[in-house]
Formats: C-alpha cells, sequence, structure tokens
C-alpha cells in the first residue's frame, strides 16, 4: 500500500512539474499599462491625425480614447504570434461623462516603429500609423 501512495505522489509531481511549465501559459503577459513603443495618437492617415478624427487611438499609459470613448485599461495581454507582439486590451469605456461605462476588447499590433494595426479581432484589423507630437 505504502508502495502505491508513493507511486501515485510522484506520478501526480511529475503531472504538476509539466503543468506548472506548460508553455501555452508562459506566453500570455498581463499588463495593467501600454508599453512606452505604443504611447502616443494613432489614425488611419496623415489627414486623419490633422483631423482629429473619432477613429483615431490617443494612448497614454494607462487610458486610451477611440471611437468608443475614453477608456481605462483593466488588463492587457500580451502574446506572440507570427506577425509579431499582439496585445489584448480590455478597457472600461464611455463615450460621454454621463454614459455608463461598457467593456471594450481591442487587438494592438506593433507592425514597426510609428505602424500599429488595431482592431476588435484579428479580421477586423486597419493599419494605423502615430501621428506627430503635438506642439
Amino acid at each position: 500500500m505504502t508502495r502505491m501512495i508513493v507511486l501515485a505522489a510522484t506520478g501526480f509531481g511529475l503531472m504538476l512539474q509539466a503543468a506548472m511549465t506548460d508553455p501555452i501559459m508562459a506566453d500570455e503577459i498581463r499588463h495593467t499599462s501600454f508599453a512606452t513603443p505604443l504611447i502616443g495618437t494613432w489614425a488611419q492617415s496623415a489627414e486623419f491625425c490633422a483631423k482629429n478624427d473619432k477613429s483615431n487611438f490617443a494612448i497614454s499609459a494607462a487610458n486610451y480614447i477611440g471611437p468608443d470613448g475614453a477608456c481605462a485599461v483593466e488588463v492587457i495581454v500580451e502574446t506572440a504570434g507570427s506577425h509579431g507582439t499582439n496585445y489584448s486590451v480590455r478597457g472600461r469605456c464611455s463615450a460621454s461623462p454621463q454614459d455608463r461605462p461598457h467593456v471594450v476588447n481591442v487587438i494592438m499590433r506593433p507592425e514597426g516603429a510609428d505602424q500599429m494595426s488595431i482592431g476588435r479581432s484579428f479580421a477586423d484589423l486597419k493599419p494605423y500609423q502615430r501621428c506627430p507630437a503635438k506642439p
């Protein structure tokens, strides 16, 4: 009987160790603020930068303003993808101070120093460019 318990404990230990080192779990990194290279204003064109278009995203450390209004970051999940790093952003957004906040999920994928794709899903990703800093 003792031998069976030792084997069971050893088997459980191996199973526990395998679960703790599972590479799937190691690929997700959670943040509560944006990475520095993502901070700034992003638009689909230079013309939209100048017009302050509603499709623009203005990203600061823990907040962003986008098509859904002003959003406070709840969590940002960073994952590696075949096209580079993906950031899945969950924000609590309000279009105006009187509005009841609602949850919005957005995917952001940097495509270079001043290029990024943004959308609600991978199928919906649209190209954005960094807007020049306003004086």
